[in-house]
């Protein structure tokens, strides 16, 4: 993986993080939801990725 595209995932990362953190604070249990959806999207990215 080359620079650029570990900056835009370190980017895009962060963002998510912050934003599913705002929400939670918000709305806790919309922001739990969102957590475990993002986690589970990873999950299956990381997985199919590998394939």
């Amino acid at each position: 993986m080359s620079d650029e595209n570990k900056t835009l995932v370190v980017l895009v990362v962060v963002l998510v993080f912050t934003m599913v953190s705002y929400i939670a604070f918000i709305n806790p249990p919309l922001g739990i939801a969102l957590g475990v959806g993002v986690a589970v999207a990873t999950l299956v990215w990381v997985v199919l990725r590998d394939k």
